[in-house]
């Protein structure tokens, strides 16, 4: 297990994850994941890059309230989790928010994709629709941990050109 303080943006990660119950931290290959990104057909971008030397091969668990309790749930940024989703859905998320997004991670109890777009948001999307968590992975973190981020469902007929 690698330390998050071997990451370039340490400190900030540190502090989005500091209510976590759970932090795993895997060594990242930044031009090994390139690669697997590129042999499943995503362009390899600045803002992609960025993010895989920053925040890809975690893995974060915490709790909070519902109906029934307290529930414990997470995601995943590990690449080959990331880049198990259908490319067919990324596609369709694409359509239905408007802007080019990513695949950075899976959700752990829904399977629900963690995407990045080009301009830092954070979105969740799954069957039910596509989810705006916050600008930059650092506060999508701290929203989820907190719970405190706008569950309302995004829709766009907006198809950036060259998108099919």
């Amino acid at each position: 297990m690698t330390e998050i303080s071997g990451r370039p943006r340490a400190a900030g990660l540190q502090d989005a994850l500091r209510n976590a119950i759970s932090v795993e931290v895997g060594s990242v290959d930044v031009d090994a994941a390139c690669v697997r990104y590129r042999e499943e057909d995503y362009g390899v971008t600045p803002w992609l890059r960025e993010f895989l030397e920053n925040y890809s091969e975690l893995t974060v668990e915490w709790s909070y309230r519902n109906d029934s309790g307290i529930a414990t749930t997470g995601l995943t940024t590990v690449v080959d989790c990331a880049l198990s989703v259908s490319r067919r859905n990324v596609r369709n998320d694409i359509r239905r928010i408007g802007k080019t997004v990513l695949p950075v991670g899976l959700a752990s109890e829904t399977e629900d994709r963690i995407l990045l777009a080009e301009d830092g948001e954070i979105l969740i999307a799954g069957d039910a629709g596509t989810q705006r968590v916050a600008n930059g992975f650092e506060a999508a973190m701290r929203a989820l941990i907190a719970n405190d981020w706008d569950k309302t469902y995004l829709f766009s007929s907006n198809i950036p050109p060259g998108i099919a």
